[in-house]
């Protein structure tokens, strides 16, 4: 987007300008809308004669992309809103043109764009093409007249016996005929049986159904249709079944025509199918064929009455996108299209002024033969074929397009029928030719009786879009001139036909002269050595220049090429382009050559989109008035306004010249790409080797500054697919077309070859079939191939087995659909074998940052960022609420005045020893017998006396309890806590797939922790004691064996001797100093996905500090019940399950994990009945409780605080599932709450009796990979990243946004990590007292915000995130108005990428790659960097044509996320490391495959990393900048190449789980970019 307001403009303009730009920042003007009042202004300001001398951006500036943010002036307003996928898909819109001028409408905030519209103003208006006028049909006998029927009728009482048309076969036999009377009578009998039993009214529609051989039956039927006053609408067998009932159902027809054959094809359709074919109800089936011939009452009875519609028939067509689109031919149409055909026919010299149309009324014996191998069913073929040979009497031979396989067959029957013109197409025209050039004495001895002579052809008219030059020499030179026709260059006749808008023509060569009337100025003809000038009726050709076709303009070098043998092709390919003409316009049409974006008439010897007018051409498509007045009703302008004319457009681009056309190929297979620093460096190299040879000086001002490129360097795909069968063999066809990736278009193509078809069956596997070393030296070839002589830099080759490309039918033969392709290409379901890349030279808007080398947390880009934001911009910092005594709610007595856990639990089974304390519920939903304070308070001492006389443990030992959740597990803890132990709480070994990972890792707490003894119960003692167990221990390793195992469920019974019990332990306290603030009393152990471990230390006075914070944040009191459930062994699991009610003095029931895995509705009927106000769940256990069942039986209306707990970023969708899952519960909204998490803090932020849901952000991610915080509108930023908060901070805590780098506080409008000061933070992480010391105790757990309050201590948590303030009415406050300042986490660190100075989400950028194709799984993506590759693992759910994935992926993530993949790796199926809880295990991906131990399926290469990107882009500065003149600063500053990595303590600290358990260096790998 343009903000810029130029220099020198009037005042009013300029406050225009100013007022232009604030209504877009306050979202009163799209983009779309701004841009063109934007224009609207400029053009005002120069119809004023008023030129701005506006500054020139920096062609520099191509090449960025996120620049923007870089600025010394910063404004979040001014973010551009980065480009969608919606560009990928525009292939699959209705409307060719209308789908495609919208794709261009994107280029305008391109920066080349941008050059162009700011140098409008300096440049001359240039001189337009007119539209050519009608040369109008000469003076002709009147039509007696005005319609088919009528003439059909005449035919058959003048010509009655005589022939109409006749079938050959691919053997030369005829297989069926019919005379005009039979023809006549049996149309008749079909008119008679429509009028009189199908109970039909005029103008209704008929479909009919006939194959392509049955050209006679389908004759008739159409005739039947017209005589009866019905609309007939033919359609081909080859559709789907589908396609066949929507048009049935468009055209609203009750009654299908058929021939035998059809009808048994359906049946046997309808036979095969799953179920039986459900057509149109209504619908009647008619088999023609068994109608018989029509019997007049008498012999001198007048015919039947004849009235016609105005509709004669609708030909249904497929679109470059592959839907079907109904044109609309009247009666009117067609006659005026066979008046005009004939005379062009007629003007032929050879005809000496006879009609080619036989008379009506007279017998005329001199009649044409047309030998036809088109569909006659559609197009031309139909047009010319049936309906051109009914209206002038000629003998109709129709032969199928196979025999034209047969070497000298279609000769022979040329020759043998005396065929006088000649409907056919390249395809078969160049069969034909080449089997005669291979074997000649086959054409001449296929019938020894008839010598081959093809004098007799007067025309030969072939279908097509673009002329083939080079064989029209051919086929003249070597095919008819030896085979006896002397003036082979005059009956080669191209026809320029319309087969998406009814197959009309619109050019051919004739012989009419008037060329004077078209208006249009002649060029003098270019005279060589090998020939004289031509004349206007000759089949013209040009040579134009290949470069000045690359910008949209034409140079004719020479207007008489000369024969191909005659020159040097492959000189000639380089430089110049032989384009022949059609001819001129149909004598009655008017056409223009237009811009097809502007809707302006295109300057002259520019290229642009035919647009036609002409009484032969037809109305419209069925049924879609808004296309029929976008396409067949088009108004062009010029500089005076819009012209009073009304064109179709026809999708073809091309030129006229001396007044004829020339077609360079359709709308939609012209390929654009922007004109870049590589074709700047092309040219500049080209001219210093032409000042070399001209020994010119080095110091040329020419060499060292470049004229402004255009914007855009435009390609046709014919050129490009002739170029690449001729030069790579291997290619047998060829797709190409562009898509809008990254803010510009590219070219790809796909590849039909060979070679990609496997050779033979083998059971090694489907890829070993294939060598893919063939293919990429194809695709390699490919590449060279169109850089060298086009000057194509492809982005993109697929290589696919041969008659793979889905195609579309043109005249009866399936060609390539490029549209069709593009589609099939976006949604990834092509056939494809290989797929090859080419960034380099292909995408110029290369993704970087400012600091391609330090990052965004560099000193000087932190700085810059800094100063870009506001001044005034407040330092990011939460409030803090400091609460140093909590109360007991019941007794009043300061909870906070007890040192230990120990203490409270004393206190309350004296002061309250009968109330309930902890009970189990089961899941049947019944609750054991309960067990109170004092009961609980026995059987602690109990298992003290235990441990104290028969254990082998000592005060200050490490324990290991493993439990799963019950009573036995919370009366060992607190036994560990009454005598000194420090207690390690383990979940249960799973004995199923994950039994090795948790054999690794119990095995290494014992080593580490030095552990003599394991306390457990009865369920798990059985389960360590099993085989399964035992095995895996000794496969671990054989010498390894399990400590003593301790089963503390036997121990209930408390000693009678009280003090000599309580003596005893006194002892073994004070030999731990037991009421030390840093005496350690429990370790918490967490794993990560990978199954790394984390450890930490908490002392009493962290555990009570944790106990206050939870209580104090969500109002706890003793009166509500508590839950436990999950996590039981660490953080808010743990505290809910075993600490929390003991400092409340509340219950807590205990659900086991099992239990609620088999039935989740336990725990929350549990909430229900005991009026619990306040639990803790995960999202496994939320999603789990969506798949096993749903809620009923219970009421959470008075359910207060459902805490969801994130380590991360919280899951936007779960939020709103969890909210309508429980709605029938009756569970507000509000009361689902977000909780940040971490392993050194349980709750560093809640979201717990906040009275409003969470608040919901859209970041713009262009902003965020630099750095800064940007909120956009989601309706307008498609990509934008959605974002809830993670709730407030609790009581006695502080958090600040601090960039990890320069450890300065971040301000309002940029992210940082997230530092904690908390009274509940852990004081340090340990891996045991035989584990590895770590250093980062004095860094992690002790930083210091710089120039900040160093009384403060804060913990580096290791995660992004910012604050935002908010405001919102509080519910409970009387709907008051409060300011919140809640955190949005954005992710870990350790789980961010930076390439080339931009800052990822690996979250995000997964999440897009496993949306963009239904072949991915969901969760089945990681990327990550390995020395300076980024390589994304994916797993897919197919194992063939994973390459067609590739281009989807790439160009999702280089287009949403600004990032080049360097590698793309797919997984086997199934073999996707994930953890038990289905997160992705990031560490073993990258172990495996820096081992090349992971399963990989395929892998492919996209780029060669980030140093050669580097370089490449040191390489654009030195083209740019330094050799075309002063264009820096066009993004506000140059980039800095700066030396400076990240802080080395930053990027080793989060580099895999800071305090994990350490593995060797090389099982990280790349795992430290992450």
């Amino acid at each position: 987007m343009d903000f810029s307001i130029p220099s020198g403009i009037p005042s009013d303009i300029a406050n225009e300008l100013v007022q232009l730009k604030n209504d877009y920042d306050d979202g009163l003007l799209t983009d779309k809308g701004y841009i063109k009042k934007r224009e609207k202004i400029y053009a005002k300001m120069t119809q004023n004669e008023i030129v701005g001398h506006r500054s020139k951006p920096s062609i520099s500036n191509t090449v960025f992309s996120d620049n923007s943010y870089m600025t010394d002036q910063f404004s979040l307003n001014n973010i551009p809103i980065a480009a969608n996928d919606a560009h990928l898909a525009s292939a699959t819109n209705d409307g060719m043109f209308m789908q495609q001028h919208m794709a261009y409408q994107h280029q305008h905030h391109l920066p080349h764009q941008q050059y162009q519209q700011e140098n409008i103003f300096e440049r001359p208006m240039k001189e337009l093409q007119k539209p050519l006028d009608p040369r109008e049909l000469p003076d002709a006998q009147i039509e007696r007249f005005d319609n088919l029927p009528s003439i059909l009728r005449h035919r058959a009482t003048t010509y009655q016996k005589e022939t109409a048309i006749m079938i050959i076969d691919s053997k030369g036999k005829e297989v069926s005929s019919i005379s005009w009377e039979k023809l006549y009578l049996k149309s008749e009998k079909v008119a008679q049986q429509i009028k009189n039993k199908s109970g039909l009214y005029r103008g209704d529609r008929v479909c009919l159904i006939y194959q392509n051989t049955e050209v006679i039956e389908f004759t008739i039927a159409l005739m039947g249709c017209f005589l009866a006053g019905v609309v007939a609408v033919p359609i081909s067998i080859g559709l789907p079944i589908k396609e066949f009932i929507n048009i049935m159902n468009d055209t609203q027809a009750h009654l299908c025509l058929m021939s035998d054959h059809v009808q048994k094809h359906f049946e046997k359709i309808n036979q095969n199918a799953q179920g039986k074919i459900k057509w149109p109800k209504g619908v009647e089936w008619w088999k023609t064929t068994d109608m018989g011939t029509y019997q007049p009452p008498h012999k001198r009875a007048d015919p039947p009455a004849l009235q016609v519609p105005d509709l004669a028939y609708i030909e249904f067509s497929k679109s470059p996108t592959g839907e079907l689109r109904g044109v609309v031919l009247s009666h009117r149409t067609i006659m005026h299209q066979m008046t005009c055909l004939t005379t062009v026919l007629s003007s032929m010299t050879g005809y000496n002024g006879k009609s080619i149309k036989r008379s009506e009324i007279a017998i005329t014996k001199f009649k044409n033969v047309l030998l036809s191998t088109l569909d006659s069913r559609q197009s031309i073929g139909l047009i010319i074929g049936i309906l051109f040979t009914i209206y002038t009497g000629n003998l109709l031979i129709w032969t199928a397009q196979n025999s034209m396989e047969v070497s000298g067959l279609y000769a022979n029957i040329i020759t043998k029928y005396k065929v006088s013109i000649l409907l056919a197409d390249y395809l078969g025209l160049k069969q034909v030719t080449y089997n005669y050039q291979s074997f000649p004495q086959l054409t001449r001895t296929y019938n020894k009786k008839i010598k081959v002579d093809l004098s007799c052809v007067r025309w030969c008219l072939i279908n097509a879009l673009t002329i083939d030059s080079e064989f029209h020499d051919l086929l003249t030179e070597r095919w008819f001139q030896p085979l006896g026709c002397s003036d082979s260059r005059n009956i080669i006749a191209p026809m320029l036909t319309l087969s998406e808008h009814g197959g009309m023509v619109i050019s051919i060569r004739d012989w009419l002269g008037n060329e004077q009337k078209l208006g249009c100025t002649f060029n003098k003809p270019l005279v060589d050595d090998f020939g004289k000038p031509g004349k206007q009726s000759d089949l013209s050709e040009v040579f134009i220049d290949k470069h000045s076709l690359m910008t949209n303009s034409v140079k004719v070098i020479d207007d008489r090429p000369h024969p191909v043998s005659a020159v040097d092709s492959s000189s000639q390919n380089s430089k110049y382009i032989r384009v022949g003409a059609f001819g001129y316009p149909l004598p009655d049409a008017t056409l223009a050559i237009v811009n097809p974006e502007s809707n302006m008439l295109s300057g002259v010897m520019e290229v642009g989109e035919i647009w036609i007018d002409s009484p032969s051409l037809s109305g419209g498509f069925w049924g879609l008035p808004k296309y029929t007045d976008a396409i067949f009703h088009a108004r062009c302008k010029d500089y005076e306004g819009v012209l009073d004319l009304e064109f179709l457009r026809t999708g073809l681009l091309g030129f006229t010249y001396n007044g004829k056309i020339y077609v360079l190929g359709l709308y939609e297979d012209r390929l654009r790409q922007r004109v870049t620093w590589y074709d700047q460096k092309m040219e500049l190299e080209k001219k210093k080797e032409s000042a070399n040879s001209n020994d010119q000086s080095s110091n040329n001002p020419s060499l060292t500054q470049l004229e402004p490129p255009t914007e855009y360097k435009y390609h046709y795909a014919t050129h490009l697919v002739r170029s690449l069968a001729r030069n790579v063999r291997q290619v047998s066809d060829c797709s190409f077309f562009d898509i809008y990736i990254n803010k510009e278009y590219l070219p790809v193509a796909i590849i039909e070859s060979p070679a990609a078809s496997p050779t033979a069956v083998s059971n090694t596997g489907p890829y070993k079939e294939v060598d893919m070393l063939t293919l990429d030296d194809i695709a390699s070839k490919a590449f060279k191939t169109l850089e060298s002589l086009h000057n194509v830099r492809l982005y993109c080759i697929l290589v696919t087995p041969p008659d793979t490309l889905p195609r579309t039918i043109r005249s009866g033969r399936s060609e390539i659909a490029n549209m069709l392709c593009k589609r099939r290409f976006t949604e990834g379901t092509l056939p494809s074998m290989y797929a090859k890349f080419n960034i380099s030279h292909s995408v110029s808007n290369i993704p970087r940052g400012k600091d391609i080398i330090g990052g965004i947390w560099t000193p000087y880009i932190s700085k810059l960022r800094s100063d870009s934001l506001n001044p005034t911009a407040e330092r990011q910092f939460s409030g803090l609420d400091f609460r140093d005594v909590s109360i007991d709610d019941r007794t009043r007595v300061p909870l906070t005045d007890f040192k230990t856990i120990i203490d409270i639990l004393k206190w309350r089974s004296s002061n309250q020893p009968d109330e309930l304390a902890f009970s189990v519920i089961d899941r049947s939903f019944k609750e054991a017998k309960p067990l109170t304070w004092k009961k609980f308070d026995s059987r602690v001492n109990a298992l003290c006396s235990y441990i104290m006389d028969k254990s082998i443990l000592s005060p200050g030992k490490h324990v290991i309890l493993m439990y799963s959740l019950s009573e036995e597990f919370i009366i060992a803890c607190y036994a560990c806590f009454l005598l000194g132990l420090i207690p390690i709480p383990i979940a249960p070994i799973d004995t199923g797939s994950r039994l090795k990972e948790d054999v690794i890792a119990l095995m290494g707490v014992i080593k580490n922790f030095n552990i003599n003894c394991i306390f457990t119960h009865p369920e798990v003692e059985s389960l360590l004691k099993s085989k399964v167990v035992t095995h895996a221990i000794k496969n671990y390793n054989s010498l390894a064996a399990l400590p003593k195992i301790k089963n503390t469920a036997k121990y209930t019974k408390a000693p009678s001797n009280m003090a000599s019990l309580n003596s005893k332990i006194a002892k073994w306290q004070a030999a731990v100093n037991f009421r030390d603030e840093n005496t350690i009393a429990l370790v918490w152990l967490y794993w990560s996905p990978d199954h790394y471990r984390i450890g930490v230390n908490l002392t009493h006075k962290i555990l009570l500090s944790m106990c206050k914070t939870i209580k104090e944040t969500c109002l706890m009191t003793s009166v509500n019940p508590l839950v436990g459930c999950v996590r039981h062994v660490s953080g808010l699991g743990f505290l809910q399950s075993t600490v929390l009610g003991v400092f409340l003095g509340s219950s807590t029931y205990l659900i086991s994990p099992v239990d609620y895995s088999y039935n989740p509705m336990t725990f929350y009927l549990t909430l229900s009945k005991y009026k619990v106000k306040d639990a803790y769940i995960t999202p496994q256990m939320i999603k789990h409780a969506f798949k096993k069942s749903k809620p009923k039986g219970f009421e959470l209306s008075d359910f207060k605080n459902l805490m969801i707990a994130y380590e991360g970023r919280p899951a936007v969708d779960l939020f709103k599932a969890s909210s309508l899952h429980f709605a029938p519960a009756n569970l507000s909204s509000s009361s689902i709450s977000h909780v940040y998490t971490h392993d050194f803090n349980p709750m560093i932020t809640s979201r717990s009796y906040m009275s409003f849901d969470p608040i919901d952000l859209w970041l713009d991610p262009v902003a965020l990979r630099q750095g800064y915080i940007s909120i956009v509108n989601p309706s307008t930023n498609s990509d934008a990243i959605h974002v809830q908060d993670s709730g407030m901070v609790p009581v006695c805590t502080q958090i600040a946004i601090v960039n990890p780098e320069t450890r300065e506080l971040c301000k309002v409008g940029e992210y940082g990590e997230i530092w904690v000061c908390s009274e509940s933070n852990v004081l340090s992480f340990t891996n045991g007292p035989n584990g590895p010391k770590d250093a980062f105790i004095e860094s992690q757990f002790q930083a210091k915000i710089k120039n900040g309050n160093n009384d403060y201590t804060y913990l580096r948590t290791g995660d992004l995130g910012f604050l935002h303030s908010v405001s919102k009415s509080d519910v409970s406050n009387n709907g008051q108005k409060a300011d919140i300042q809640p955190l949005f986490v954005l992710g870990k660190i350790a789980e961010t990428i930076e390439v080339m100075g931009l800052h990822h989400f690996v979250i995000d950028i997964e999440r897009s790659v496993e949306s963009c194709h239904p072949d991915i799984y969901k969760n089945g993506s990681c990327i990550f960097r390995c020395s300076d590759f980024t390589i994304l693992v994916v797993e897919p759910k197919v194992s063939t044509n994973v390459s067609a994935l590739v281009p989807i992926i790439v160009n999702r993530v280089l287009n949403r996320h600004s990032l080049i993949v360097d590698v793309v790796v797919f997984v086997q199926k199934g073999t996707f490391p994930l953890s038990r809880l289905g997160e992705k295990q990031r560490a073993v991906i990258v172990d495996r495959f820096v081992n090349k131990k992971l399963p990989i399926a395929r892998s492919f290469g996209i780029y060669y990393g980030e140093n050669h990107m580097i370089k490449l882009i040191k390489e654009i500065e030195q083209v740019v900048g330094g050799q075309l003149g002063d264009h820096s600063g066009s993004c506000g500053n140059s980039i800095v190449w700066t030396n400076c990595n990240a802080d080395t303590e930053v990027s080793s600290m989060y580099s895999a789980s800071a305090g994990s358990y350490p593995l060797n260096d090389n099982n990280f790998g790349g795992l430290t970019e992450l």
